[in-house]
């Protein structure tokens, strides 16, 4: 029971930066399933998640937003990582399942995010919800802004 608990503590931290963010709420903006995140913004969310597949959380923590690395120490999010994805195995396959604009997330100041879903297979667990929360910085450069694990 204590591992348990300590997973979800850990999962709990992880996704601070997008709780809420998978429910349509008056203040967030949803674009047509037409629409997809721009290539930049994905490809800067594949090479964080490259990195985390990897197991180099260190270096994905220094290419995630200043937001998110307000919300815990890079030492906690290190931990964090090893403890649910080790778990869980080598990725397997990643299939974009959605891709949603926001402008209004809870937890993170208005802004220019797209909130981008995987059914992600690993090697211990197959069909697990990924969700990665890609903000655009003032300096015009796409960055991981949340990241979050069932």
């Amino acid at each position: 029971m204590k591992l348990n608990r300590r997973i979800y503590l850990v999962c709990a931290l992880l996704s601070l930066a997008v709780v809420g963010c998978h429910k349509q709420s008056e203040t967030t903006h949803a674009v047509s399933s037409n629409d997809a995140a721009p290539a930049v913004a994905l490809e800067s969310g594949h090479a964080c998640l490259a990195l985390l597949d990897g197991g180099s959380y260190s270096k994905a923590w220094e290419g995630v937003a200043a937001t998110m690395q307000s919300t815990m120490s890079q030492t906690d999010f290190d931990k964090g990582m090893q403890s649910i994805r080790t778990p869980l195995g080598k990725m397997v396959s990643r299939d974009l399942k959605s891709q949603k604009h926001k402008t209004h997330l809870p937890g993170l100041p208005d802004g220019d995010y797209w909130v981008v879903s995987y059914n992600t297979t690993f090697e211990n667990k197959p069909n697990v919800a990924e969700t990665l929360v890609l903000a655009l910085g003032q300096d015009g450069s796409w960055k991981v802004a949340g990241y979050s694990l069932p």
